[in-house]
């Protein structure tokens, strides 16, 4: 991570956890160097895109989100597909594990990775390029998680 962070045990950490109203962990709040919040949602933020996302300004999460859109060009809105044939499944940008963009069904909590949701069939070459998948885990190679 770019950014500087307390170390485990630090005294500080109760002053802040007060001051922030810190109600559970983990919770990440990005301060700029004056001292003044950024974002108190900044965990999430990591959690969408990596350490992409520092410093956590407008302007930086404006052209990630521009990024995202650029990527999913050309994907459609729902899809129905093979893994989960229950519902229909819906483009999100939702935050899980180290990919930004998926498809998603709410009804059951799936997320499927564009890779696997864009095959043409099992043998085919993936549709988008720019995704490693290692198992159940597929990530952007943009992304630094």
């Amino acid at each position: 991570m770019p950014w500087l962070a307390l170390p485990f045990g630090d005294e500080r950490k109760k002053f802040l956890n007060r001051r922030f109203k810190v109600e559970g962990i983990p919770t990440l709040i990005a301060l700029n160097r004056n001292g003044h919040t950024v974002s108190t949602d900044a965990r999430e933020l990591i959690t969408s895109h990596g350490a992409h996302a520092y410093p956590f300004t407008e302007e930086c999460l404006k052209q990630l989100e521009e990024r995202l859109e650029e990527e999913a060009k050309g994907w459609p809105e729902k899809l129905k597909h093979k893994l989960h044939e229950e519902h229909e499944l819906v483009r999100t940008h939702r935050a899980t594990y180290c990919c930004d963009a998926r498809f998603y069904c709410e009804e059951c909590d799936f997320d499927l990775h564009p890779k696997c949701a864009l095959k043409k069939d099992e043998g085919a070459e993936e549709q988008k390029e720019g995704w490693i998948c290692e198992g159940d885990l597929c990530c952007s190679k943009s992304s630094d998680m």
